[in-house]
Formats: structure tokens, sequence, C-alpha cells
């Protein structure tokens, strides 16, 4: 079984029911099933065989899904772009993935792919907005026959979508999701709150080229649900839509939650009487805030723990346990839950032993969802997946009831607002700069994103850099939200004896008060 079976069963057996609704457009699943298979079959006629790398670049819109789910009933690999990169780091990723085809969604993100300097390469461009020479609109490629597709006999074994996450080196790294890893995620994501089925409708200001927003775009059109898009997150925005709404679940990172709460102004007097779940996840939430948001919302709170290399999320801090910390088990709310069906967690030290209950080292997981591996990176993959045990670089422990807790990351990644920044991407871009001799980058506690990234710089001998000379250059190098807008100018950096940064010295002054050294 396939997710976009599923599509197709329900437009089969609720083809009037709502699909998707962006803006004052929307599509009923018959509809929808339609326009994908025409879309598909279209895509085929390109001369594309199962496999073929289908790019996308947009932000959420109603062609977003059907273009997914055209790739997955034609066999082809949708490989969505962050459309918040820098030129250069688009490049990397087109040039990576080898694109046959390449997909804009306005006219803005058509510059930022022709600055990147990768379109000629592409044999087959598109836009979804206006059409030009150069980029015709993608509605030229729908074919006039929308009957159903057979599946392919390699379905199962191809892969579905190749999602890019932030490269440790400084260069992202594509992670290959297959069709039974997204399958797999779609079950065990039906067992978050099984005393509550989903909503009937969902909105999803996530962004799409994520994999949390993608995932849970794919299971709830497998669960016949009606998914609002929204393009851009305001916070007065999402209010009406929810309660404008009947009924409905929302997916949100907590520093959506918080932009809710303090500039929607008499937010507290509103009705959100329709809004049955909030699922939240990146971040931890803090107790202040979501005693905040449940007072205002009235509604259940579910945590998801996940990451691009594990599809979906495997653990979850269900309604009832958001219950239990509120009715005194506050130290609940510092966990990232329980494993969901299918998943098994473990924890190991630096030699690879496993540790018992509350002994802190590094979680592995073990789930059918867990990526294929990285794409043209052998090396890394095997880093990763260890004897089907994927590291996820996260450093913890699991308490009696099964519940685990992050203490810091194994790796330097830092969290913010619930995007992945790897702070080697930031120190190559700063290296770049004639002035700098040596610089590292650290998260530092932020009260909006969680964390934020700071970098401190060792000047070369007579620089007189200043930070806004550097908060500049790398805004022309780097993803906005991965630029520094915190720098500090120091001598020289800790080293240990082999010259490897003491990055834990330059984070505990920041970190000292915290009860975790994450944010």
């Amino acid at each position: 079984m396939l997710i976009h079976q599923m599509i197709e069963f329900n437009a089969i057996n609720h083809s009037e029911q709502t699909a998707i609704k962006f803006g004052e457009h929307s599509q009923t699943y018959a509809d929808f099933n339609q326009l994908a298979n025409r879309l598909a079959r279209g895509l085929i006629a390109l001369g594309l065989s199962p496999g073929s790398r289908v790019a996308l670049l947009s932000k959420n819109n109603a062609e977003f899904p059907l273009i997914a789910t055209a790739c997955m009933k034609s066999g082809l690999c949708l490989v969505p772009l962050n459309y918040r990169l820098a030129a250069q780091e688009v490049a990397y990723i087109l040039r990576d993935c080898s694109a046959d085809v390449l997909i804009c969604g306005d006219d803005t993100l058509c510059l930022l792919a022709e600055q990147s300097g990768e379109t000629e390469s592409i044999p087959h461009r598109f836009s979804l907005a206006q059409t030009t020479e150069i980029w015709p609109s993608i509605a030229c490629v729908y074919s006039d026959n929308s009957s159903k597709l057979a599946s392919l006999d390699q379905h199962e074994k191809l892969i579905a979508a190749q999602i890019y996450t932030s490269g440790t080196t400084g260069h992202p790294k594509g992670v290959m999701i297959g069709y039974q890893q997204l399958l797999s995620g779609y079950v065990m994501s039906n067992h978050i709150s099984p005393r509550q089925q989903v909503a009937h409708n969902c909105i999803m200001p996530l962004p799409l080229f994520h994999v949390a927003g993608f995932a849970a775009m794919m299971f709830w059109l497998g669960n016949g649900c009606s998914i609002e898009l929204v393009a851009d997150f305001h916070p007065q925005e999402i209010v009406d839509a929810i309660t404008s709404s009947s009924n409905c679940d929302i997916v949100l990172v907590p520093a959506m939650i918080q932009a809710m709460l303090a500039f929607v102004p008499n937010i507290q007097d509103y009705d959100f009487t329709p809004l049955k779940r909030i699922t939240y996840g990146a971040s931890p939430i803090s107790i202040d805030v979501l005693q905040q948001a449940l007072a205002i919302f009235k509604c259940d709170f579910v945590q998801g723990f996940g990451m691009s290399e594990l599809s979906c999320m495997v653990l979850s801090l269900s309604a009832d346990d958001h219950r239990r910390a509120l009715a005194g088990e506050p130290q609940l709310l510092r966990s990232c839950g329980r494993a969901l069906p299918g998943a098994e967690l473990k924890i190991i030290n630096e030699q690879g032993s496993e540790l018992p209950t509350g002994e802190t080292g590094e979680l592995l997981v073990r789930s059918p969802t867990t990526m294929i591996g990285y794409w043209q990176q052998a090396d890394k993959t095997a880093q990763t997946l260890c004897n089907g045990w994927l590291r996820t670089g996260d450093a913890g422990f699991i308490d009696d009831e099964g519940y685990f807790y992050i203490r810091d990351r194994v790796k330097d990644m830092i969290v913010s607002g619930g995007e992945n920044i790897y702070p080697a991407e930031i120190e190559n871009a700063l290296f770049s700069h004639p002035q700098i001799q040596d610089v590292a980058v650290i998260g530092v506690p932020d009260h909006k994103f969680g964390e934020t990234p700071l970098a401190i710089c060792v000047l070369t001998p007579g620089s007189e850099l200043l930070s806004e000379d550097l908060i500049a250059y790398c805004k022309e190098r780097l993803a906005a939200y991965k630029s520094p807008r915190q720098f500090e100018f120091i001598a020289a950096l800790p080293r240990n004896p082999s010259g490897k940064v003491l990055k834990r010295l330059l984070r505990e002054p920041y970190w000292r008060d915290a009860e975790r050294q994450v944010g």
C-alpha cells in the first residue's frame, strides 16, 4: 500500500470532500486526484523515468501537494527546496541532486533560481506563476488524460522525496525518504493521540519543504482531511483561520505559538472552540507559555520529536502527558515524549555501549521510518546509520517510564525557531572574509526562537570590522535565518592540545543558569 493510493481511495469514496484550500481556491478530492493524474502523465511525457528528480522551489500553495502527489504516482523523486536559501545554497542543491525538472513558485523565486547559475543545466523549467519564454507555465505539462496510472513494480523501492538538511561540513545533505518510510510514518502518526481522531480540517502554516510540513500534509491527505495551506505565517491570519473553522487541528513551532499570544490584540477575547489540537515540535515549550496557551486556546497539546533522517516524528508527548504536567508533574514538559509504535530507543556512551535508565548519552533510534541514506554520501550515511540504528546527535537520558529528555547535543547543530542551523556553514562563510582570522559559531539562548547563532571572531591584525559589516557579509552568502545577528570579537579562541575549538567553554557563560544546554 502507498499513500497516494489512499488519496485515490478518498477521491472515490469522499469525492466531494474538500482536499486542499488555499486562499479562495479549493479542490475536492475527486478534482485533486484527477489533476494529479494529469500532471503525472505529463511529467512522464517529458521523458522522465522513475527516480528522476523534480526540484520544487516554492512557498506553500495549492500546486505544492499536487506536484508531490503526481511525483509519487509516476515514481519520480520530489526535491523540495527551502525558498529562504541564498542563491549559492540553491546552486549546490540543484547540482547535487541533478534535477531534471525545476518548478518555481513565483517570479521572485524564478529570479533566485537564475541567480544560482544552475538553471541552464536543467532540461525542464516551469513556473507556477507568470509565464515567460524562459519559464513556461506548469499548466502546459498537464496531460488531457486524467485516468489512474498503474502502480510501478518497483514503487516500494523508489525514493519518494529527497529533503536537504544543513550540513555539518558546510554542505547540505540529501535525505532519501522512500515510500515505505512515509507509509510507516503515516501508521505511526495515527497513534499520537489514539483516543482522538484527527480533526476534519487541518491548518498548515509550516513550510512544506520541511519534513514536518511535508509528512503532515501527506498523512492528512491519506486520512481524507481538508487542508488549509498558509503561504506565510502571520499570527492574526492564523487566529482568523482557526476561529472561522468548524473544527480544526494545526501544526506549529513554539515560536509561532508565542507570536500568536504576543502579537494578536485581545487574543483572550476570541472563541477558539473549533480548535481541537495543536501539534508542535522542533523545540520544547516553556511551562509559562504552555499554561498561557492552554488558558487561551483550551485544546489538546501534543509535542512531536523527529528529524529529516527519521521522515517524521517518532516520539510524542501526548495530550494526556501535557495534562499530567499541568496537574503536578511539570518535569514532563522538559521531555520529548515516548516512542511511538514501531520506534525503539537506546542511549549509548562514547564507546558505543548501551547505558542504563537515567544515564546521559547519545540517543539512537531504530524505526521503520528511518531514511534510506544520504544521497551520494555513503561515508556520512555509514556514520549516521549503525546496524539499523540512527544516531540522532542528541544527548540525554530515558527515565523509568520511557520518556526521553534532551540535555545537550552531541553535534553542534543550533535549532532556531524550528530551523536547523549548523555552525560549520556560518563558519565557512565567515572564513572567506579576508579580515577574519578565526571564528567559532555557537547557539545562545533566545526567548523568542529558543536559541540563536552567535559568531565569535578573531580578526586579522589591524582590522576594525564591526558587527554590521559582518551581518551584511553573511546575508549575501547565507539564508537570512542562518545569518548571525550577534558577533563578539576576542583575541584567540580556546583550543585543546589537538587544536579543536572548545565550544563548551564558549557556550558555558550563556547557558550557566539553564537546566538544559539547548533551546
